[in-house]
């Protein structure tokens, strides 16, 4: 079972803004990065999406489908 009772509503958004923040700036930049910054981003963005999808699917009661990284 998934427990995310520390995470606030509020933290979840922040996450997931967060990550479609990293997402603009990425986007049509990428040719200037070296390929370690593209995939420390890549590994970011995995991780504040799963942070506000685990939450979400915890939030909704639906213990099923329970994500752990």
């Amino acid at each position: 079972m998934c427990d995310f009772s520390d995470m606030t509503v509020n933290e979840a958004a922040k996450s997931a803004m967060q990550a479609e923040l990293i997402c603009s700036l990425m986007m049509g930049n990428t040719g200037e990065m070296t390929e370690g910054e593209i995939e420390s981003l890549l590994a970011l963005i995995k991780q504040l999406t799963g942070r506000a999808g685990s939450w979400l699917i915890a939030a909704s009661g639906d213990d099923a489908i329970c994500v752990n990284d």
